[in-house]
């Protein structure tokens, strides 16, 4: 029996199958495109009138919207349809209840239509009652107006309505305002800044978001009305601008707002004396006086123009802010032109009155402070290390430690320390926010010759202010310089000796003549030399009692013998015979 392949059928029937195949796929894809396009909110409407029966049927007479249709849209009629409470607003769960009697304008502009009754002939009463399942329809409904027949895709209008038993009323967006307040100036520079923002109506829910012009500060929700945050002040003085933005959590109810504040940011003044000693708030300068002058808080390289008030026809040279926007240490003298009485010096950027910092004083025709009052403060002040005070050019011992107090220098300024004529390193000191250098620690040298020395505390940069401190080492200038340790005239040795001995040696007996005579030339040098004799004579003695314990300690260990003798007797009896020989 032969087995034979089944012959091919027509091929009609194959490609019939293929083409269901590709009719099948089409509709699958069709229908999931269908299932993905979702509409396009484009405005929010209103109805009128606002309120109505539930079973009104259209339930208003007209819809009016805030904005356009697409132009492609136009000569459609739209329909108006009521979203299932707690679906997605996205026209799958909705019901038609009205349909517009009169199509949409050409244009975009905001347009209104006249409403009548849907073909489905459902009112919204009905509409709500399919989707009840504790039988009361109270609550807030979202609508639809669309742009053309259908409300499942396309662009739409969103409104809401609030249900109470048989009446709907429109949920009007209330229009809500932002108040941004900020202190108008007393914020310094770099300082702390509290920028408020307050909203109405207060039940307004929703987000600010502060802004320095186009940089965010950061976004704070709403609470009771209000939305605070702090920043940090620019750098740069003068007035800044800042905004703060509303954003609405229900963007049907309320509207957003905006608000804006300008905050005074003020320069950081200070001034010392021509001596380096800080002046406090608005001093008193006499005509003639000078001052130097710190400002931070201008834009580093700057131009800045200064100018004074009470002093018609004075030019004052402009001051250059350093790279971090501080002019330090401009020199001022009050001009001869000055009127008495409160005055200012102006330090204006480029010459703006908004970019202005002030150094109030009050000017004085002759000065008022005496130059010689103790309780000025003095450019360099020394103690030692208890803090008892040290005079002019103080004579100090080598490694003994002072605390050394300099005012004068820059704010803030690095100060080297260097010691006139020594290679000696010292730790580099570090000023304060007023220029002072306060209880510097310098340890005297361990190696220093004696005579005259300079300590020099100066400021690391070129021209920068510099404070010297001289004192001496060794025997005081003018001074008895005392017994030396290393000679002697006869007459303290001498005498010691005499008193150790009871006066039984003759050295002793020279050297205390000596000392009644205030020391002549013949028994200085003689007991000079006795007391010589004596010291090496106590030394030899030392020595051999040490050798001998050393002895008597190597015999008992077995360690050394000296012929028939044991112990120190043997070392002792040759130590006399060696002497006698």
């Amino acid at each position: 029996m032969n087995l034979r392949t089944a012959p091919l059928r027509s091929p009609v029937a194959l490609l019939t199958c293929c083409a269901l195949l590709c009719a099948a796929l089409a509709a699958i894809v069709a229908s999931a495109g269908r299932a993905d396009a979702a509409p396009t909110t484009v405005g929010a409407f209103t109805l009128s009138p606002g309120s109505g029966k539930i079973t009104d049927d259209p339930p208003a007479a007209s819809a009016a919207t805030g904005a356009g249709c697409p132009e492609s849209t136009a000569g459609t009629f739209p329909t108006l349809a009521v979203y299932k409470p707690g679906a997605p607003v996205t026209g799958v769960a909705a019901t038609a209840i009205a349909r517009a009697t009169t199509a949409i304008p050409a244009g975009e502009a905001p347009f209104t239509v006249s409403l009548g009754p849907h073909a489905s002939k459902k009112t919204l009463k009905t509409a709500l009652e399919a989707w009840s399942t504790t039988g009361s329809l109270d609550g807030t409904y979202a609508l639809t107006l669309t742009c053309g027949g259908g409300f499942t895709s396309g662009p739409r209008f969103l409104g809401k309505i609030q249900v109470a038993g048989d009446t709907w009323t429109m949920v009007q967006q209330r229009t809500t305002s932002l108040t941004l307040s900020a202190p108008v100036a007393g914020v310094p520079v770099g300082g702390d800044l509290e920028l408020t923002a307050t909203v109405t109506p207060a039940e307004a829910a929703g987000t600010v978001e502060f802004k320095d012009g186009d940089r965010s500060l950061g976004t704070v929700d709403v609470a009771g009305g209000v939305a605070r945050t702090t920043v940090t002040a620019p750098s740069v003085g003068g007035p800044h601008t800042y905004t703060a933005a509303f954003t609405a959590a229900d963007q049907e109810a309320y509207t957003d707002a905006v608000g804006t504040v300008s905050a005074g940011i003020t320069y950081l003044v200070s001034a010392k004396g021509a001596d380096g000693s800080p002046l406090g708030d608005k001093p008193t300068l006499a005509i003639g006086q000078s001052a130097k002058i710190t400002i931070k808080g201008f834009t580093p390289g700057a131009k800045v123009e200064v100018t004074q008030q009470n002093a018609n026809g004075v030019e004052f040279p402009d001051a250059v802010p350093n790279a971090e926007g501080t002019v330090v240490d401009y020199a001022y003298t009050v001009p001869d032109r000055t009127i008495s009485g409160e005055t200012d010096l102006y330090f204006a950027e480029d010459g703006s009155a908004n970019k202005r910092a002030t150094f109030a004083f009050v000017a004085a025709d002759e000065p008022t402070d005496d130059p010689t009052d103790p309780t000025d403060p003095a450019g360099l002040e020394v103690t030692d290390e208890d803090g008892a005070p040290l005079g002019d050019n103080p004579n100090l011992d080598p490694g003994q430690t002072v605390k050394i107090t300099a005012r004068g220098f820059s704010a803030e300024a690095a100060v080297s320390v260097a010691l006139a004529d020594s290679e000696a390193d010292f730790e580099d000191a570090k000023a304060n926010a007023d220029g002072t250098v306060e209880e510097y620690a310098f340890t005297v040298p361990a190696k220093i010759e004696d005579g005259d020395h300079t300590l020099t505390l100066a400021e690391a940069k070129e021209e920068g202010h510099s404070v010297d401190f001289a004192f001496t080492t060794g025997e005081e200038p003018g001074g008895d310089p005392g017994p030396s340790p290393s000679a002697s005239d006869g007459t303290d040795t001498a005498g010691a000796d005499g008193g150790a001995d009871g006066g039984a040696d003759s050295g002793g007996t020279v050297g205390g003549g000596g000392g009644t005579g205030g020391g002549g030339g013949t028994g200085g040098s003689m007991a000079s030399t006795g007391a010589q004799v004596g010291a090496i004579g106590l030394a030899g003695l030392a020595l051999i009692g040490a050798g001998a314990a050393l002895v008597v300690h190597v015999r008992r260990r077995g360690l050394l013998s000296f012929g028939g003798d044991t112990g120190a007797t043997g070392l002792l009896r040759g130590g006399t015979d060696s002497r006698h020989g």
